[in-house]
């Protein structure tokens, strides 16, 4: 019987226009840039922008070590010591909150305007979680972004990488996912969009699953969506 419902948050809840990340990381740039030069230490917007692009390829190849996830906090002693800056403790906590909130400079968009109403649908009947994997922008704070476009109210649980230190598709997240709903795996349904990281991640941890988006390249036995309004009966399919 399924008791809840995990839901991805990037591009199956939410998604960025091209470009966007790379815009909110001038934007920690300039912010990282304007404390130091306020602490007398000079450092080019161009070189702190350049070390924060640099940290998607690190994070990628911490990926590849699983169970471990690069936090804000980390990726800020990262650029200070790229840019020759001692990260000092209270350094780093001094940025930290300017650099966590770029995002609610340039919001993402909702990947369905009538997400709210569906969702509300869903939690009517099983208790909802966030489960995500986090980059520039802490759980915290992807928080406040889904309260700022209205769709917070429907979600019980929120299960973020940063939070749990596990990355999807490892099982860490998963079992967190269990913990928080109280519920064994097999009770829960994750929907995500990524073939990988949501449906085999959470199918290999005794979760059921639904992938976000219809694609050929997936088993014909794969459950999938094309909008949030199908799950309440791609659900009662699996509850069958």
């Amino acid at each position: 019987m399924i008791r809840a419902v995990s839901l991805d948050l990037w591009e199956t809840l939410i998604r960025d226009r091209d470009g966007d990340e790379a815009a909110r990381d001038h934007i920690r740039a300039c912010r990282i840039g304007e404390l130091l030069s306020e602490e007398h230490l000079h450092v080019s917007d161009e070189q702190l922008y350049s070390s924060l692009r640099s940290i998607d390829v690190v994070r990628r190849d911490i990926r590849e070590m699983r169970g471990w996830t690069l936090t804000t906090d980390r990726q800020i002693r990262y650029v200070l010591t790229q840019a020759g800056v001692h990260p000092s403790p209270e350094l780093v906590q001094i940025l930290l909150p300017r650099y966590d909130t770029a995002i609610l400079e340039l919001m993402p968009a909702l990947v369905e305007q009538d997400a709210l109403q569906w969702l509300t649908v869903l939690a009517e009947q099983y208790p909802l979680s966030i489960t995500s994997n986090t980059g520039k922008t802490p759980g915290r704070v992807l928080q406040r972004v889904l309260e700022e476009l209205g769709i917070l109210a429907p979600f019980t649980h929120f299960v973020f990488s940063d939070e749990v230190q596990s990355l999807k598709p490892d099982m860490g997240i998963w079992l967190s996912v269990a913990t928080a709903n109280d519920t064994a795996p097999a009770e829960i349904v994750h929907v995500g969009d990524s073939y990988s990281l949501d449906y085999e991640g959470a199918r290999s941890a005794g979760l059921h699953a639904v992938l976000f988006g219809r694609r050929p390249s997936v088993p014909p036995t794969v459950i999938s969506v094309d909008s949030l309004k199908q799950l309440p009966t791609a659900i009662q399919e699996i509850d069958t």
